[in-house]
């Protein structure tokens, strides 16, 4: 009798079931691998998109908080409207005059701009590896704490070509306010027909406020509004 049969098939299996089986045990091996390879990249595609929301969220948090640099900005315009608003105040962010060539992102040190315009948001006096020639530097203020671990700093440039007050000496972008005669000759145009008068500007002038806000994770969102008053 014998006592152990499964011994004796084992031992009674011909190489080619022996093979076979070696054979199913490579297969088995291959798809275990295939399965745990799917399950790493399935994980990593998982953890990317958790990651890409989470950025897009830091983002549009630190967009939001722009708003509270800009109200602060016209908060202070409003404060100082007059003739405080015809000199620099650099310590408030503050420049009377225009500069049509202002970069506050400073993507054009990467372009090779020469002499470029920018903005000092980090206090650093604008020292930015890669300059090309002398940059203007234009301080911004300083730095406002907002919700969500934001940090916010904003410039305002006052959109005429030299400092001193927006009168007609001095060229500065304003809204145009038109007025119109009254017309007594409708369908055609004569000498008594509505027409604009002198488009005299009466809204004020423009005030160009651009803000940086710094938020986690290297997260940096830049808004721009105009304003008059």
């Amino acid at each position: 009798m014998n006592t152990y049969p499964h011994l004796a098939r084992v031992l009674r299996a011909s190489p080619l079931q022996r093979a076979q089986r070696g054979v199913s045990l490579i297969f088995a091996l291959m798809a275990l691998v295939v399965l745990t390879l799917g399950s790493v990249a399935l994980l990593r595609a998982v953890d990317t998109g958790m990651l890409v929301l989470g950025n897009l969220g830091f983002k549009q948090d630190a967009l939001a908080a722009g708003s509270v640099g800009t109200e602060t900005a016209v908060a202070w315009l409003q404060a100082n409207a007059g003739t405080t608003l015809d000199s620099t105040h650099a310590d408030k962010g503050y420049s009377e005059i225009a500069y049509s060539t202002l970069d506050p992102t400073g993507r054009g040190i990467a372009a090779g701009v020469v002499n470029p315009v920018l903005v000092d948001w980090d206090g650093n006096s604008c020292k930015v590896a890669g300059v090309k020639g002398t940059p203007v530097c234009v301080k911004a203020s300083p730095a406002i704490v907002a919700a969500g671990g934001n940090s916010v700093n904003f410039v305002i440039t006052r959109l005429c070509a030299k400092n001193g007050p927006p009168d007609s000496t001095n060229d500065c972008a304003a809204p145009i306010s038109t007025t119109t005669t009254t017309s007594v000759n409708k369908g055609g145009f004569g000498y008594a027909s509505a027409r604009p008068l002198g488009g005299a500007s009466s809204l004020g002038t423009y005030y160009r406020i651009v803000t940086r806000t710094a938020g986690v994770r290297g997260t940096v969102s830049y808004t721009e509004t105009l304003v008059h008053f």
